[in-house]
């Protein structure tokens, strides 16, 4: 054997652990996948929103041109219709639109408003008082809207239920339309102005009256004359309601006489009755008394 050389022992590396590189790699990997598609959202979002504002720009004329049609048919008013277009221009983050209602509003002041105006002054006077309007009230009327006296057609209206005309032709007040129900319509003079007067229709026939021997002597027996009541009588409410109660008394004295009357017969016929009854029975105690004393005079 030769030499002394020992035993060499070699020794292999362990393999490198890369388990943390690829990690790190898959979570780079992850992110940058989560960031594409979060960019591409953002991508598709600003796409919508631009798609979105490009439809509302394209449709803004339109809108436009349909709200100034119903504004000329009525359909809207003016307060309504620039409502509606800023609020459309709010919605798509639209420019400001002032230029748009600046043009409404002149479309709508100097073409629409005085031709409505003049219609609601024609029609306030023809519904409420029943005739037309005349030129100088009309121009008054219309004045009065420029001048935001009137700021709506019903003010006008109030107006004219307050008019003296108004209240010349028709009632005064809620009591005037209450005697017209109770009593009639009141009677106007020659100018047409009404009087506060009315006609009552009554007929005496309604009343009650006394018959036979009684008719004759009421008057002498209680000293009261009934008064004659005509077919009507006019006055003022006041007037008619102390008329009306002249007739109530009288109707009710009518009656209390009959039954007092109707009482006194009955009493005397009564007290009639009472006395012939006291004297027979006084004859057929005198008959009884007598026929005791012949029986008494009898021995047997």
């Amino acid at each position: 054997m030769g030499g002394g050389g020992g035993t060499q022992v070699s020794y292999q590396a362990p393999p490198k652990d890369d388990t943390f590189e690829r990690f790190l790699q898959y979570q780079q990997e992850k992110e940058a996948a989560a960031e594409e598609r979060a960019a591409q959202e953002r991508a598709d979002q600003k796409a919508a929103e631009e798609a979105r504002k490009a439809a509302g720009q394209a449709g803004y004329g339109s809108l436009k041109a349909g709200i100034e049609q119903q504004l000329r048919q009525g359909l809207l008013g003016y307060e309504d219709a620039t409502s509606r277009l800023r609020d459309y221009a709010a919605k798509y983050d639209m420019a400001p639109v002032e230029g748009d209602i600046s043009q409404l509003g002149q479309v709508y002041t100097q073409e629409l408003l005085p031709g409505r105006r003049a219609t609601a002054v024609g029609s306030a006077y023809e519904e409420i008082l029943g005739r037309q309007a005349t030129e100088e009230e009309k121009s008054k009327a219309l004045e009065r809207f420029q001048q935001g006296y009137y700021t709506s057609n019903q003010e006008l209206r109030d107006a004219l239920y307050k008019s003296t005309e108004y209240q010349d032709k028709y009632n005064q007040s809620y009591l005037d339309n209450y005697y017209d129900t109770k009593f009639g319509k009141q009677t106007v003079d020659q100018a047409g102005k009404k009087t506060g007067q009315r006609t009552f229709n009554f007929s005496a026939n309604l009343l009650p009256t006394m018959g036979g021997e009684t008719a004759g002597d009421l008057a002498k027996r209680t000293g009261i004359a009934m008064p004659s009541f005509g077919d009507s009588f006019s006055g003022t409410p006041a007037e008619l309601e102390e008329q009306l109660q002249n007739v109530r008394d009288s109707r009710q004295f009518l009656y209390s006489a009959g039954l007092t009357n109707l009482q006194g017969e009955i009493d005397k016929e009564t007290q009639k009755l009472k006395i012939e009854g006291s004297k027979e029975l006084a004859k057929i105690q005198s008959q009884g008394s007598l026929y005791n004393t012949l029986v008494g005079s009898f021995s047997f």
